[in-house]
């Protein structure tokens, strides 16, 4: 599939998506794109409608968004039945909140929920970048007490999306902090950056599992993390990527889905823990 958009490149969705005439012309371009390249349909990762990305959107993008994916809906149904349109979505209630998911789903295949990142080392305390529960325990107040995945589905789910159209995301990856206090075991307490090979503060899964450093596992937030005394790194382990398949199976969700192929190792741990924990 072609996926058009992202973080870096979200930025121009909102003007794309303003009138009849800019959505007609913005899904024909990528329709025909996705005709030359033989692809079997599109993705739309608009980070985020009606809130905030790199930048910040209007109000007016929740009825442009679902305007957008129905012009899409329409130019691949043109083409030929059965060609696939979908998305990547916010998964913090303050990106879900703003959009109208009850009216955008009924164009769409299936949505994938980027059930990570809701933690990261730009907040200088450590936290669960992709817990499946919320935890009592966490300090985060506001919004940010609904940043994890069951939250985050849940509000899918009583917005009117069916469970089998939603997909659970998981990151290959992890983020973290250095400079970490050893109180539990350095969850929750105050940190800085800690040195990633792409950017401060974010490690493939493939470079941490060789740190040998002890695991800790959240019982409450179904969550895991590695920490040495100093740095601190929440990332999801091979074990605990299979207790998320079993709620993916639980609560009849579509499936599951990944950021991205070169976190994992060469043998595929990762990928082979998702795969196996779906059957």
């Amino acid at each position: 599939m072609l996926s058009i958009g992202g973080w870096t490149w979200s930025n121009n969705f909102a003007a794309a998506a303003s009138t009849a005439t800019t959505r007609s012309t913005f899904a024909k371009s990528a329709v025909t794109l996705m005709k030359d390249w033989g692809f079997d349909g599109i993705d739309i990762d608009w980070e985020y409608p009606a809130a905030c990305g790199l930048g910040c959107g209007t109000p007016a993008d929740r009825d442009n968004f679902t305007a957008l994916l129905a012009e899409f809906r329409r130019q691949l149904d043109a083409v030929r039945p059965g060609l696939l349109l979908t998305v990547a979505v916010g998964a913090g209630i303050d990106k879900i909140r703003p959009t109208n998911p009850a009216a955008y789903h009924r164009h769409l295949d299936f949505i994938n929920v980027m059930t990570y990142d809701f933690h990261g080392a730009w907040a200088g305390i450590t936290n669960h970048h992709t817990a499946l529960f919320h935890s009592p325990a966490d300090p985060s107040t506001g919004d940010a007490a609904l940043y994890n995945s069951n939250d985050a589905i849940e509000a899918y789910l009583q917005r009117g999306v069916p469970a089998a159209k939603l997909n659970l995301g998981v990151g290959f990856y992890g983020r973290g902090w250095t400079g970490v206090a050893r109180t539990n075991n350095g969850l929750y307490q105050s940190g800085r950056p800690a040195a990633g090979k792409y950017e401060a503060g974010i490690e493939d899964w493939k470079v941490l599992k060789n740190l040998g450093w002890p695991v800790y596992t959240d019982p409450l937030a179904q969550a895991t993390w590695l920490y040495d005394g100093n740095t601190f790194w929440s990332v999801d382990t091979p074990e605990m990527l299979g207790r998320k398949m079993a709620y993916v199976k639980a609560q009849g969700l579509g499936g599951a889905f990944f950021w991205e192929f070169s976190g994992d190792d060469a043998q595929g741990t990762l990928v082979n823990s998702v795969s196996s924990g779906l059957k």
